[in-house]
């Protein structure tokens, strides 16, 4: 099965090309250190560590993820795709996206 489901923040305002918008949305999860968890120094806070993930929408869910800002929070459920493409000095180039299913918005 090929089910993704995350939930994060907008990392910025959605793009839309050809009627395709693509999101990036940005996913915590603790930091370990020798299997604990730790205080970061700097902020007091739980270390934590962020990966962004591009996330593209068809038709009318692209239309209602247009609408969405930077730091809005998300709820994406789709499928992986990779795909591979050559650029214009000819290197295969690889990369990897969540096609969206469903988007809930909070």
């Amino acid at each position: 099965m090929n089910n993704v489901h995350i939930t994060g923040r907008a990392a910025k305002d959605p793009e839309t090309r050809n009627n395709v918008v693509t999101l990036i949305v940005a996913t915590d999860r603790v930091k370990l250190k020798e299997g604990k968890t730790f205080v970061d120094e700097a902020t007091g806070y739980t270390a934590k560590e962020t990966e962004f993930h591009k996330v593209t929408c068809f038709n009318g869910l692209g239309k209602a993820a247009s609408s969405r800002e930077k730091g809005d929070v998300v709820a994406i459920t789709g499928r992986l795709h990779y795909s591979r493409w050559q650029d214009s000095q000819g290197v295969d180039r690889y990369g990897c996206e969540i096609i969206a299913d469903r988007i809930d918005f909070f």
